[in-house]
């Protein structure tokens, strides 16, 4: 009777969804620690550092822009410019073309700290090169279609 497979089931096949979910937690868990260990020395917050990134694209954006690239509110981003403003990082000047908003514009001190800050782009490729491109391009392809499919 030893010989007598298992059927499996959800609950005892490996990688199952709970499985899975519980993996991406951690991995942002750690995702965000790594972020924080390559930015400390710059004492910019992940936030900060985008936005910052943001203008060194593309300089004097309102706020409304850098919210909805950052997919959160104008409040969060009202903050998170405070701060930067406060540091002397960026400076908020009137909008010429519209009246009703601010731009937000690098400073020549935000400019520099940029500069001298690693890349955070360049810094994944130094820690996560376990996975060969085909993978992880493989790996986008599942977590896309698994964000798709989630009912909100």
């Amino acid at each position: 009777m030893s010989d007598i497979k298992k059927i499996p089931t959800p609950e005892n096949i490996a990688g199952s969804m709970p499985e899975v979910f519980e993996l991406i937690e951690e991995l942002e868990k750690r995702f965000k620690q790594f972020q924080g260990y390559t930015l400390k020395e710059s004492n910019l917050t992940t936030p900060q550092y985008f936005i910052l990134n943001l203008l060194s694209v593309e300089d004097g954006r309102p706020l409304k822009e850098l919210a909805d690239e950052l997919a959160c509110t104008r409040a969060t981003i009202t903050g998170i410019v405070d701060t930067l403003e406060k540091k002397g990082l960026v400076n908020r000047n009137p909008n010429r073309s519209d009246r009703r908003s601010l731009l937000v514009k690098l400073t020549e001190r935000g400019r520099a700290l940029l500069q001298s800050t690693p890349d955070l782009e360049k810094s994944f490729g130094s820690c996560c090169d376990v996975l060969p491109p085909d993978e992880v391009r493989e790996l986008n392809r599942l977590l896309k279609r698994l964000s798709n499919g989630l009912p909100f």
